[in-house]
């Protein structure tokens, strides 16, 4: 696989009201699997809203396919969040609506052309989701709830797949499947970062960043 220079964050520092992360430089390149970890109140979910374009550093500099980002690059922004998928906590969902229609709705909104039947099949095999397909949010588990949030961050075949605790309310052995599956995307070149406090080994060499 020939490999391609996605994020590059210079000497970058985040500062938010309650948290900061200072001096950090990384590379992340195409099919790379970054794990961010460190204990609780770190940074870890504020690091990752930089990736996912929810903010942009304090101090430092962002590059995005080696073009550097700033408050003017709005149009950069925009396309480049079309090839993203993102799975965050508490990732609200329509509770009225059932699963099929929250998974599609997000393929509707990204305008993505896909053969939505076909991907939906098989994203229902992989997260155990078919036989709920037609259940109003309202009445799903947690666990439920989340693999319904992982669902519909994939629907669109995502090149970029960034994840707050994609594990959280699963129990092991779903743990197992999704870690899995974003291994198998990463194989075939999907760039997955994620934050994660699980024991779980990932099998596939991947990026580590650990905030102190």
């Amino acid at each position: 696989m020939i490999m391609s220079e996605i994020f590059f964050l210079d000497n970058i520092s985040i500062f938010s009201k309650k948290k900061k992360i200072q001096n950090i430089s990384l590379k992340i390149n195409r099919g790379d699997f970054l794990i961010i970890k460190g204990s609780n109140a770190k940074g870890k979910s504020l690091l990752l809203k930089l990736f996912y374009l929810k903010l942009l550093p304090s101090m430092g500099s962002l590059f995005l396919n080696g073009t550097k980002v700033t408050e003017e690059s709005k149009v950069i922004i925009t396309e480049f969040r079309k090839k993203m998928g993102v799975i965050l906590q508490n990732d609200y969902l329509i509770p009225f609506f059932s699963v099929h229609q929250n998974i599609e709705l997000a393929s509707q909104i990204q305008r993505i052309r896909t053969n939505f039947s076909e991907r939906m099949k098989e994203i229902s095999d992989w997260l155990d989701l078919k036989d709920i397909s037609d259940e109003k949010i309202i009445n799903l588990s947690n666990s439920q709830k989340q693999k319904v949030v992982i669902a519909r961050a994939l629907i669109n075949n995502p090149k970029i797949i960034v994840a707050d605790q994609p594990e959280i309310f699963l129990d092991d052995i779903s743990k197992k499947k999704i870690f899995y599956l974003l291994e198998s995307l990463s194989k075939i070149g999907t760039t997955v970062i994620m934050t994660s406090n699980s024991n779980q080994n990932i099998n596939l060499p991947h990026k580590s960043l650990e905030l102190q």
